[in-house]
């Protein structure tokens, strides 16, 4: 068990940005993004890679030769050959022709064979990519989610997930080849026409990438404001919409939309920005292109004034630029889009890094529960606004059914989260039959309680999914018998699709007292050891609650039962009551002798019994 000198202090979160985590370097991106392409133990997708990275080179090899089998071809139909009595051989042409179709056929089929075999590890790699960042958030501590965003969290991830396709996609059909192609072509001109020709396109292209480069990096601030803005409006979206029914209760569409436009003013500003920036980058890019264009044109035209080059030589030179100038062109492009990928991907990647709050321990083994004792001892803790624990003790026995009640914001569903490992105490030590449950993994201590929590939130798919959602095996025969017991089988019958009703965003087209039954019935098929009630009738009406209420007491029969309760009536079988006030116990004992002490239980009894009786009468 961990010692008392280990206890780690739970670290809240003031700052509620989610992307706190050290920034992502251009270098760990590259390896991380190579991790997800070629995994260890992937054998498959590694002879992939390299079988991609082969027909590339073959295909810009075949890209080359072209030029020259042209220009070799209308040197052998030159009329200034004729006249020099140079004989037309057919035989050579068509020797010519067949190469250059080859060439060009080789270059199509290893292009094509380049896509067929990036599709594979790319799409893998996306996918995998996306998935790492959707469970990493569900192991993310408590606190993150409380301080989340739902629609900026959501929509880094849909960003970092295309981000990576795009990066994928530009490097392997734009960027490599770009600067292979450059190395080949450089090394044709440096060998058939001299260093000049090799260097000046060689320059041309890295002072083009150099400017690129820059202004890219100059524009980055434009495009990371106009990332927030976009962040920051999906945020307001989400969070609008899914207060819906606030949002008609005080007639806030106006306001809504207000702050939604304000929101969306900032994005607009921000694109403006990055819009103009990109201008002034196209105009130099363009100016670049243009005078390495007119020196190789220039070198040529001096060359053939002086016969060291012939027409032929001079159209593969042109070609050669052809070939270069089309790319390079959209190589302004491809770089702003690979950064701005990068871009997303730091955000992703830098999400990734988040670490929870509550980690188990290096190897630690699940939970062994056989009796359900549960035993508070000695807890403290804070969110860091002041105790709301303080040194509070009490232990549940195997098979007891102990009730937490007392003044709103006493600490009762801070003992809940504690007793789920979503925090771990400053002080203290919780223990299930014996063992600490900082010492085994939260999986298994979360895998045997079944909570009912007060305000129930529901996925937007079918009832009899939420229902099951408790046990991922669970039968529709299961679903139905747990549906009887939480007293909600009627209503669903009464539905035109039964069980395949779709319960809405959150649960929407739900009341709440349907709500609570469909948590019931969820934590039932669960088949916990262990039970935690908190306000799990709250939404019912008297006569439900009776019948729920005895439903519970029947399904918790001899199981180990904590109940959080607001509502007397509901415990006053309890085996033991806690009455928690301002962090401590303050009383304890069945409801008989809680009434006989006349203190805290007591008031609270007779201010609540009044309504009771009244409400019993009423129904």
């Amino acid at each position: 068990m961990a010692k008392q000198a280990q206890v780690k202090k739970t670290s809240i979160k003031k700052n509620s940005d989610i992307f706190s985590g050290a920034p992502t370097s251009l270098s760990e991106i590259a390896r991380l993004v190579y991790e997800y392409i070629a995994p260890k133990g992937d054998n498959n997708l590694r002879i992939r890679l390299a079988s991609l990275i082969i027909a590339l080179v073959i295909s810009k090899l075949c890209a080359a030769v072209i030029p020259i089998l042209y220009g070799a071809s209308v040197d052998l139909l030159a009329p200034l050959n004729l006249d020099n009595g140079i004989g037309f051989s057919m035989s050579l042409l068509m020797l010519l022709v067949g190469g250059y179709a080859l060439a060009r056929v080789g270059e199509t089929v290893f292009s094509e064979l380049k896509e067929f075999l990036f599709v594979k590890f790319a799409s893998k790699a996306v996918r995998m990519a996306a998935l790492n960042a959707f469970e990493h958030l569900h192991k993310l501590s408590l606190q993150f989610h409380l301080d989340r965003q739902t629609g900026g969290t959501s929509r880094s991830i849909d960003r970092g997930a295309k981000a990576m396709t795009l990066l994928l996609s530009t490097g392997v059909f734009e960027v490599i080849p770009l600067f292979v192609e450059l190395i080949f072509i450089s090394g044709v001109l440096w060998f058939l026409f001299g260093y000049e020709f090799a260097v000046v396109t060689f320059l041309t292209v890295t002072i083009y990438s150099y400017f690129t480069i820059k202004t890219t990096e100059w524009r980055i601030k434009f495009r990371r404001r106009m990332n927030e803005a976009d962040e920051f409006a999906a945020t307001k979206t989400v969070d609008s919409l899914l207060n819906y029914e606030t949002v008609k209760y005080f007639n806030a569409e106006k306001l809504e939309s207000k702050n939604y436009d304000k929101a969306l003013r900032v994005y607009e500003d921000a694109y403006v920005l990055s819009r103009t920036s990109l201008t002034l980058v196209n105009i130099g890019q363009g100016i670049i292109v243009a005078l390495g264009l007119v020196a190789l044109l220039a070198l040529s035209a001096r060359e053939i004034q002086a016969g060291r080059m012939s027409v032929g030589d001079f159209v593969v030179v042109h070609t050669y630029i052809i070939q270069l100038a089309l790319p390079l062109e959209f190589l302004g492009w491809t770089y702003r889009e690979v950064r701005q990928a990068i871009i997303d991907l730091e955000r992703m990647f830098g999400l990734m890094k988040e670490m929870p709050d509550i980690q188990d321990p290096t190897d630690a083994p699940n939970i062994v529960i056989k009796k359900g004792e549960i035993r508070f001892e000695n807890i403290g803790f804070s969110y860091g606004r002041g105790a709301i624990l303080d040194d509070v003790s009490f232990c549940v026995n195997s098979g007891e059914r102990v009730a937490l009640v007392g003044p709103s914001g006493g600490g009762k569903s801070t003992i809940s989260r504690l007793l789920f490992r979503f925090y771990d105490p400053q002080k203290g030590r919780i223990l299930i039959d014996g063992q600490d449950i900082r010492d085994v993994k939260q999986d298994s201590v979360r895998a045997a309680i079944g909570m009912v929590p007060q305000d129930t939130v529901m996925f937007n798919a079918s009832i009899g999914y939420n229902i099951g959602y408790g046990r991922a095996d669970a039968t529709p025969e299961e679903i139905e018998k747990v549906a009887k017991l939480a007293a909600i089988e009627n209503f669903i019958s009464s539905l035109p699709d039964g069980y395949e009703t779709l319960v809405g965003e959150r649960g929407l087209k739900l009341s709440g007292g349907e709500k609570q039954r469909v948590a019931i019935a969820r934590a039932i098929i669960k088949q916990p050891k262990i039970f935690v009630f908190d306000e799990a009738t709250s939404a019912l009406d008297s006569r439900t609650e009776r019948e729920i209420q005895t439903s519970l007491n029947t399904i918790s029969q001899g199981q180990t039962t904590l109940v959080i309760a607001h509502r007397l009536s509901t415990i006053v079988d309890a085996d033991m009551i806690l009455v928690l006030n301002q962090g401590r116990i303050e009383e304890k004992g069945t409801h008989l002798q809680l009434l006989a002490q006349d203190g805290l239980y007591a008031a609270m009894w007779k201010r609540q019994s009044s309504g009771f009786q009244k409400n019993n009468f009423d129904a």
